[in-house]
Protein backbone atom coordinates (compact mmCIF):
# COMPACT_ATOMS: atom_id res chain seq x y z
CA UNK A 1 0.00 0.00 0.00
CA UNK A 2 3.19 2.16 0.91
CA UNK A 3 3.87 1.94 -2.48
CA UNK A 4 0.89 2.91 -4.53
CA UNK A 5 0.62 6.26 -2.33
CA UNK A 6 4.16 7.18 -3.27
CA UNK A 7 3.51 6.59 -6.81
CA UNK A 8 0.02 8.53 -6.19
CA UNK A 9 1.97 11.19 -4.59
CA UNK A 10 4.56 11.48 -6.91
CA UNK A 11 1.69 11.65 -10.22
CA UNK A 12 -0.08 14.29 -7.95
CA UNK A 13 2.75 16.68 -7.22
CA UNK A 14 3.38 16.46 -11.30
CA UNK A 15 -0.58 17.81 -11.74
CA UNK A 16 -0.06 20.64 -9.20
CA UNK A 17 3.34 21.41 -11.17
CA UNK A 18 1.46 21.27 -14.34
CA UNK A 19 -1.42 23.39 -13.06
CA UNK A 20 0.90 26.11 -12.46
CA UNK A 21 1.95 26.54 -16.18
CA UNK A 22 -1.99 25.64 -17.34
CA UNK A 23 -3.41 29.04 -15.18
CA UNK A 24 -2.40 31.58 -17.70
CA UNK A 25 -4.47 29.21 -20.82
CA UNK A 26 -7.71 28.61 -21.81
CA UNK A 27 -9.02 24.99 -20.94
CA UNK A 28 -11.77 23.55 -22.82
CA UNK A 29 -13.89 21.39 -21.14
CA UNK A 30 -16.16 18.13 -22.19
CA UNK A 31 -17.89 14.62 -21.86
CA UNK A 32 -16.83 11.94 -23.73
CA UNK A 33 -18.35 8.00 -24.21
CA UNK A 34 -16.77 4.96 -25.73
CA UNK A 35 -15.96 1.47 -26.33
CA UNK A 36 -12.70 -0.47 -24.66
CA UNK A 37 -11.52 -3.58 -25.93
CA UNK A 38 -9.64 -5.39 -23.26
CA UNK A 39 -6.48 -7.90 -24.88
CA UNK A 40 -5.06 -8.80 -21.56
CA UNK A 41 -1.83 -10.95 -21.37
CA UNK A 42 -0.90 -13.50 -19.03
CA UNK A 43 2.91 -15.04 -18.14
CA UNK A 44 1.25 -18.03 -16.22
CA UNK A 45 1.74 -21.36 -17.55
CA UNK A 46 -1.19 -22.42 -15.91
CA UNK A 47 -3.28 -19.68 -17.38
CA UNK A 48 -5.11 -21.14 -20.59
CA UNK A 49 -8.21 -20.07 -22.62
CA UNK A 50 -8.05 -16.53 -22.27
CA UNK A 51 -10.48 -14.33 -24.21
CA UNK A 52 -10.45 -10.54 -25.10
CA UNK A 53 -13.33 -8.76 -24.15
CA UNK A 54 -15.49 -5.36 -25.27
CA UNK A 55 -16.72 -2.80 -22.04
CA UNK A 56 -17.35 0.70 -21.94
CA UNK A 57 -16.34 3.89 -20.79
CA UNK A 58 -18.13 7.46 -20.21
CA UNK A 59 -16.35 10.70 -18.51
CA UNK A 60 -14.95 13.98 -18.27
CA UNK A 61 -11.89 16.08 -19.78
CA UNK A 62 -10.19 18.97 -19.52
CA UNK A 63 -7.54 20.24 -22.02
CA UNK A 64 -5.71 23.26 -22.52
CA UNK A 65 -6.37 24.75 -25.94
CA UNK A 66 -2.43 25.56 -27.11
CA UNK A 67 -0.97 24.09 -29.72
CA UNK A 68 1.25 21.79 -27.14
CA UNK A 69 -1.46 21.18 -24.54
CA UNK A 70 -2.28 19.06 -21.30
CA UNK A 71 -5.41 16.69 -20.96
CA UNK A 72 -6.38 15.22 -17.94
CA UNK A 73 -9.54 13.37 -16.93
CA UNK A 74 -12.04 11.13 -15.02
CA UNK A 75 -13.73 7.97 -16.62
CA UNK A 76 -15.15 5.15 -15.42
CA UNK A 77 -14.98 1.86 -17.15
CA UNK A 78 -16.06 -1.60 -17.09
CA UNK A 79 -15.01 -4.54 -19.27
CA UNK A 80 -14.79 -8.46 -18.49
CA UNK A 81 -11.92 -10.84 -18.25
CA UNK A 82 -11.96 -14.44 -19.67
CA UNK A 83 -9.68 -17.46 -18.74
CA UNK A 84 -9.10 -20.55 -17.44
CA UNK A 85 -6.21 -21.19 -14.43
CA UNK A 86 -5.67 -25.02 -12.77
CA UNK A 87 -8.95 -26.01 -15.02
CA UNK A 88 -10.92 -23.48 -13.09
CA UNK A 89 -12.99 -20.70 -15.36
CA UNK A 90 -12.93 -17.34 -14.17
CA UNK A 91 -15.01 -14.13 -15.69
CA UNK A 92 -14.00 -11.17 -13.55
CA UNK A 93 -16.13 -8.08 -14.39
CA UNK A 94 -13.89 -4.76 -13.75
CA UNK A 95 -15.61 -1.37 -12.36
CA UNK A 96 -12.42 0.85 -12.56
CA UNK A 97 -12.52 4.92 -12.03
CA UNK A 98 -9.21 5.61 -14.45
CA UNK A 99 -7.34 9.07 -13.90
CA UNK A 100 -5.16 9.81 -17.42
CA UNK A 101 -2.91 12.88 -18.01
CA UNK A 102 -1.25 13.51 -21.30
CA UNK A 103 0.90 15.74 -22.95
CA UNK A 104 0.12 16.26 -26.28
CA UNK A 105 0.43 17.94 -29.50
CA UNK A 106 -1.56 19.48 -31.88
CA UNK A 107 0.03 18.47 -35.58
CA UNK A 108 -2.84 19.60 -37.70
CA UNK A 109 -5.20 22.76 -36.65
CA UNK A 110 -7.38 25.35 -38.05
CA UNK A 111 -10.70 26.81 -37.75
CA UNK A 112 -12.25 23.23 -38.45
CA UNK A 113 -10.65 20.76 -37.70
CA UNK A 114 -7.70 19.74 -35.64
CA UNK A 115 -5.36 16.20 -35.61
CA UNK A 116 -3.80 15.51 -32.18
CA UNK A 117 -1.52 13.21 -30.76
CA UNK A 118 -0.57 12.33 -26.82
CA UNK A 119 1.02 10.13 -24.25
CA UNK A 120 1.12 10.20 -20.85
CA UNK A 121 0.45 7.97 -16.87
CA UNK A 122 -2.84 6.73 -16.21
CA UNK A 123 -3.86 5.52 -12.45
CA UNK A 124 -6.68 2.93 -12.38
CA UNK A 125 -8.56 2.07 -9.25
CA UNK A 126 -10.55 -0.94 -9.10
CA UNK A 127 -13.90 -0.26 -7.54
CA UNK A 128 -14.63 -3.98 -6.72
CA UNK A 129 -12.48 -6.42 -5.61
CA UNK A 130 -12.07 -9.79 -8.31
CA UNK A 131 -10.65 -12.37 -7.64
CA UNK A 132 -7.87 -13.31 -9.92
CA UNK A 133 -7.68 -17.33 -8.89
CA UNK A 134 -9.23 -19.03 -5.62
CA UNK A 135 -7.02 -17.26 -2.67
CA UNK A 136 -5.78 -14.52 -4.81
CA UNK A 137 -7.13 -10.72 -5.89
CA UNK A 138 -6.61 -8.33 -8.99
CA UNK A 139 -4.74 -5.12 -7.74
CA UNK A 140 -6.95 -2.65 -6.77
CA UNK A 141 -4.17 0.05 -8.29
CA UNK A 142 -2.88 -0.27 -11.66
CA UNK A 143 -0.90 1.84 -13.88
CA UNK A 144 -0.68 2.44 -17.14
CA UNK A 145 1.43 3.97 -20.47
CA UNK A 146 -1.56 6.03 -22.97
CA UNK A 147 -0.71 6.38 -26.32
CA UNK A 148 -3.83 8.37 -28.16
CA UNK A 149 -4.39 9.50 -31.27
CA UNK A 150 -7.29 12.17 -31.89
CA UNK A 151 -9.29 14.78 -33.73
CA UNK A 152 -11.39 17.49 -32.99
CA UNK A 153 -14.45 19.03 -35.48
CA UNK A 154 -15.93 21.51 -34.47
CA UNK A 155 -17.27 20.53 -30.73
CA UNK A 156 -16.58 16.84 -31.43
CA UNK A 157 -13.67 14.82 -30.03
CA UNK A 158 -12.99 11.73 -31.56
CA UNK A 159 -10.08 9.82 -29.91
CA UNK A 160 -8.57 6.53 -30.70
CA UNK A 161 -6.21 5.19 -27.82
CA UNK A 162 -4.12 2.11 -26.48
CA UNK A 163 -3.22 1.80 -22.53
CA UNK A 164 -0.80 -1.06 -21.64
CA UNK A 165 -0.17 -1.96 -18.07
CA UNK A 166 3.15 -1.12 -16.67
CA UNK A 167 2.57 -3.19 -12.91
CA UNK A 168 0.77 -6.43 -12.73
CA UNK A 169 -3.13 -6.26 -12.59
CA UNK A 170 -2.48 -9.88 -10.68
CA UNK A 171 0.86 -11.24 -9.39
CA UNK A 172 -0.21 -14.96 -8.91
CA UNK A 173 -1.28 -14.36 -12.72
CA UNK A 174 1.81 -12.71 -14.16
CA UNK A 175 -0.89 -10.40 -15.96
CA UNK A 176 -1.10 -7.01 -17.17
CA UNK A 177 -4.14 -5.12 -19.42
CA UNK A 178 -3.68 -4.16 -22.83
CA UNK A 179 -7.09 -2.48 -23.81
CA UNK A 180 -7.97 -0.29 -27.29
CA UNK A 181 -10.45 2.57 -26.68
CA UNK A 182 -12.40 4.25 -29.19
CA UNK A 183 -14.62 7.19 -27.60
CA UNK A 184 -16.59 10.33 -29.03
CA UNK A 185 -16.84 13.43 -27.11
CA UNK A 186 -18.54 16.78 -27.15
CA UNK A 187 -16.73 20.37 -25.98
CA UNK A 188 -18.78 22.88 -24.63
Amino acid sequence: MKKHARYGFIISVLCLGLLGTVNAQDIEYGVKAGILFNMPSYDHDAVSNSDSKFGVQAGVFARTSERLFLQGELTFSTFKSEYTFQQQNYNPTFYQLNVPIQLGYKIVENDQMNLRASVGPQVNYNLKENRATSNNHFNRFTYDGVVNLGTDISRFAIDLRYNHSVNKTSKELESRDRIIGLSVGYKF
